[in-house]
């Protein structure tokens, strides 16, 4: 696929365009494409431009690597300060927010961990499409985060009982057992996935555009007083988690046990 250049996206996410069909690639590997405020900032102008584009119908969103993302930059939650705080909550805001407003389909294909922050990406796309060897996990109470925004993100989708299990067990979730939770829309082998993908995307980009944006806007209608509630709720909680030194020192002793 050509490359889809997007003013003031780096190098870690690529954009690939072909056929109506776009590819968004998280692509640090070498920290199993873990979230930044670079990162964020990233995907918030890809998506921007990817949906103002009229020759773009379906978005597909893939990590490189192992993985597809695991969540939360630790290293960068390690050293942060109350205004790196801030921005990171706001940061996440503004993105999922913005996804959720999409009037374009997006297809999370997931290979390896899918993890915290990671997984609520693949939580925020339409359909979510994983290999054998996929691993869920909503792990923020391991890292001494709270789990606001993912909670409200797997209540409507696995029920309370599985959603307290998920969260406060902190564990990953193999690929079937996802699927059967209805956590995954499809697995496949791995030598399978990309073509399936594909096939998915080729098939939803031949539909006329303006029913799939009106059923995407009912869609974020309905969900609109949990997730605002999420994110009031969110921003309260985090400030306090900061405040009490909970953030930067579960991220800090997560990469003791990283180095160890």
């Amino acid at each position: 696929m050509p490359a889809y250049p997007v003013e003031g996206v780096t190098e870690t996410l690529s954009i690939d365009v072909k056929d109506k069909v776009a590819v968004l690639t998280l692509d640090r590997p070498q920290v199993l494409n873990a979230l930044n405020h670079q990162q964020r900032s990233n995907l918030e102008a890809a998506f921007r431009a990817l949906d103002a584009d009229v020759a773009v119908r379906v978005i597909v969103l893939q990590g490189k690597g192992r993985a597809f993302c695991a969540g939360q930059d630790q290293k960068e939650s390690a050293a942060m300060d109350a205004a790196g705080a801030h921005r990171r909550i706001e940061g996440y805001a503004s993105l999922y927010t913005l996804m959720r407003s999409l009037s374009k389909p997006i297809i999370a294909r997931i290979q390896g961990y899918a993890t915290g922050a990671g997984l609520q990406l693949a939580l925020l796309s339409d359909l979510r499409i994983a290999s054998t060897d996929a691993k869920l996990g909503m792990t923020e109470l391991n890292v001494g985060s709270a789990a606001i925004m993912g909670s409200a993100f797997l209540l409507p989708l696995i029920g309370e009982a599985e959603m307290r299990r998920l969260v406060m067990m902190s564990e990953f979730v193999p690929a079937e057992k996802a699927l059967s939770m209805k956590l995954l829309h499809e697995v496949l082998p791995a030598d399978e996935l990309d073509a399936r993908v594909m096939a998915i995307a080729t098939k939803m980009a031949g539909w006329p555009p303006l029913g799939i944006a009106l059923t995407k806007e009912w869609w974020r209608k309905m969900g609109d007083e949990l997730f605002f509630a999420a994110m009031d709720q969110a921003r309260e909680s985090h400030a306090k988690n900061f405040a009490a030194g909970g953030l930067s020192h579960g991220a800090k002793k997560f990469l003791e046990r990283e180095r160890g």
